[in-house]
């Protein structure tokens, strides 16, 4: 019996099948790191919420996490398109991923501030003269 080929542009299904196991770390590690800031998230309010005796804003605190979930996920998907537009720009191998990662995290700091105004999230009156 021969196992199927990888498709590509797929995530590996085992890291050691794979010669693009590299390419799909920073992926894993992202939504690993997503997943575990949502779970410590959790047990903080639950653990805080006993001991501030039920004086926790649930409601609050879970509407302003999905205004910041929906601005980041909004923000890194445009962010993925222009930094795929402009890597490939440069001729030079040496320098072909800098125009992306610097139009890209442009992109990215910008719509997020946007989204996070638009959507009146508090928080960002903190940050200097942005709210």
């Amino acid at each position: 019996m021969r196992a199927a080929a990888p498709v590509e542009g797929a995530p590996p299904t085992s890291c050691a099948n794979s010669a693009d196991a590299p390419r799909w770390t920073v992926t894993g590690l992202a939504g690993a790191y997503a997943a575990s800031y949502a779970t410590g998230l959790l047990i903080t309010a639950l653990l805080l919420r006993r001991r501030l005796e039920g004086r926790l804003d649930g409601k609050r605190l879970c509407r302003t996490y999905g205004k910041l979930t929906a601005s980041a996920l909004t923000a890194g998907t445009l962010d993925w398109f222009v930094a795929r537009s402009c890597s490939n720009t440069v001729t030079s191998i040496t320098w072909a991923p800098a125009p992306g990662l610097a139009a890209g995290g442009l992109t990215m700091s910008l719509v997020f501030v946007l989204l996070a105004r638009i959507l009146k999230i508090s928080e960002l009156r903190s940050l200097l003269g942005l709210g």
